[in-house]
């Protein structure tokens, strides 16, 4: 199980030229857009930010913010921006480092590339717990941004942080970060685990996303095609709220419109190998051509399954897409990586 990623990329000198192509040898589960002569710099950062692409500029910090700053709008939806200067000797989150990952992304750089991270959140610098990277990693959907900083305040100031778990059968697999602790009878929560989306609710309620979706597709199906095959049967908002991951086969792991299907709605894309998938246990619709062509009977299908979840939606074809869909099974998730 590998997770994929969706990244352009843009420089202005020889030198970061080479810094992007040493990113991009770097990474082997990462697709990475160029941007063309072309295309101006306006309308590459706005490409970016409709599609919910991350970005990296390969130059200054000044170039970067006057670009994105037309753009910004919700730390839960703004895209993850990294700077790298031009010698590839700095890595700089600078928009959506927690809820977008762009903080983790600049470490995974900065680790691939040799580079030092230059991370400037308050929770990293003081090696406090971060409530809001934690729902992103765990598919947890949080429904006011505003209720982030009063968890991250108080650990920051070294106070005890509690939660509650009305998810049944919800459990963690290893301790509790430092001042987060589970509620005691007669205190009120901070943050709550809930499948209850209570907008009102004075606590930060972290909403969990369940829908899988499993997807196969022939070569050079477009993000359009694909987002139009499955707005069958959800809306952009309802799959924005509740979709975990589309999950496919490790042959389509650099499909650009599964890459961009998945940045566009939030979401993570999730490829197996063929193995893999054949090891998922449930009853699918097989196919001997597929299993001939790919290794696999069925990818949509096991896809949908094999990160823990239930199938509720067999497979769907039509015009070369197939999809499949399913609910994880949210048992138990971990505090720490």
């Amino acid at each position: 199980m590998i997770e994929n990623y969706l990244i352009r990329i843009t420089y202005f000198t020889e030198e970061g030229k080479s810094v992007c192509a040493k990113l991009v040898k770097a990474f082997d589960n990462a697709t990475f857009e160029v941007k063309d002569d072309n295309t101006s710099l306006k309308a590459f950062a706005k490409e970016c930010f409709e599609g919910h692409i991350p970005l990296i500029f390969i130059g200054a910090v000044g170039i970067a913010v006057r670009t994105i700053a037309p753009f910004i709008d919700n730390k839960l939806s703004d895209i993850p921006v990294i700077v790298i200067d031009e010698r590839g000797m700095n890595v700089i989150p600078i928009l959506s480092g927690h809820y977008g990952m762009g903080n983790d992304l600049a470490k995974m750089i900065a680790e691939r590339i040799n580079a030092n991270a230059i991370i400037t959140t308050a929770t990293d610098i003081e090696n406090v717990y971060a409530i809001d990277s934690f729902a992103a990693k765990n598919g947890f959907r949080i429904l006011d941004k505003s209720k982030i900083k009063n968890v991250s305040m108080k650990l920051l100031n070294g106070q005890m942080v509690y939660y509650k778990n009305d998810i049944e059968k919800l459990s963690f697999e290893d301790e509790e970060p430092k001042n987060i602790k589970a509620v005691a009878e007669a205190v009120k929560p901070d943050f709550i685990f809930s499948n209850n989306e209570n907008e009102n609710a004075d606590a930060l309620i972290l909403t969990p996303k369940t829908l899988v979706l499993g997807m196969g597709c022939k070569r050079g199906k477009s993000f359009e095609d694909l987002l139009e095959f499955i707005l069958k049967d959800y809306n952009e908002e309802e799959l924005r709220n509740n979709l975990y991951a589309i999950c496919s086969i490790d042959k389509k792991a650099d499909e650009p419109g599964l890459l961009k299907l998945c940045a566009y709605l939030h979401t993570k894309f999730i490829t197996f190998t063929a193995e893999e998938l054949e090891s998922a246990k449930g009853d699918f619709t097989e196919s001997d051509f597929v299993k001939e062509k790919v290794g696999t009977g069925n990818v949509s299908e096991r896809a949908a399954v094999s990160i823990g979840a239930k199938l509720i939606a067999k497979k769907q074809a039509s015009d070369g897409m197939t999809k499949a869909y399913a609910i994880r099974d949210l048992r138990s998730i971990k505090w720490q990586e």
